[in-house]
């Protein structure tokens, strides 16, 4: 089967250039109607952008995409304010916790991988996406951990014998900028295989992510990955 990114990037590519170019040409959409359409074509734009492998063709495709959602959706200037309704009222602040992560996906590029030199060591790279209230990815100090399970072909509980466990405490602005894709908006997390562990022709991901300091479940994910040779 062919991988998406070998006709995402030419697509993709092909009708950023006819939108902006008619963005250019032509007056901004006249109807609410009419912009939705375009805002919604752009955020599918953006989705299919994602996928493509090239780290510097998506970047640029992505950026693209947010340019393409400013063109059509110009934000309302904002004029100066000078009298005191203008100023900062701590009562009346907005709370934080409406940003804080509420779900959490296993991302679409979660899939085996070799690190290192070609033929080294053999393990997983699994990406973590937590989303706020909004469904938007947002950042999450915290800790996350990772189970990966034999997956099951019969029955309704998928998870068999369990092959790796991995806990990582991201406290730190450290760590996160270590493990966070800015790109696509996930924490990355290289998980090597124990020497002579035998794999499955598809595993049970499953992901929990913890609030700081407080090793209560806050957040958890699962997803079957296939495990496939690399081509």
């Amino acid at each position: 089967m062919p991988m998406r990114g070998s006709w995402v990037g030419p697509l993709v590519v092909g009708l950023l250039s006819v939108v902006i170019a008619a963005g250019c040409f032509a007056p901004a959409p006249s109807g609410p109607k009419r912009q939705k359409m375009v805002v919604e074509l752009a955020d599918a734009l953006w989705e299919e952008a994602l996928s493509v492998p090239q780290d510097s063709q998506r970047q640029r495709l992505v950026t693209g995409m947010a340019q393409l959602r400013e063109l059509v959706t110009p934000e309302p200037a904002l004029k100066p304010t000078s009298d005191a309704a203008g100023e900062p009222n701590p009562s009346r602040g907005a709370d934080p916790s409406l940003f804080a992560p509420t779900s959490m996906v296993i991302g679409f590029f979660t899939k085996p991988k070799s690190f290192g030199n070609q033929g080294g060591d053999r393990g997983l790279e699994v990406r973590l996406q937590p989303l706020d209230q909004f469904g938007d990815p947002v950042k999450a100090v915290g800790s996350f951990r990772i189970e990966v399970f034999a997956c099951r072909e019969e029955g309704s509980e998928k998870r068999g014998e369990r092959l790796g466990h991995w806990f990582m405490p991201l406290m730190t602005v450290e760590s996160n900028r270590t493990y966070y894709d800015r790109v696509d908006r996930c924490y990355v997390f290289p998980l090597l295989w124990e020497k002579g562990v035998a794999l499955p022709k598809a595993v049970v991901v499953q992901a929990t992510y913890y609030l700081p300091n407080e090793y209560r479940e806050k957040l958890s994910a699962q997803r079957v990955i296939k495990l496939e040779e690399e081509k």
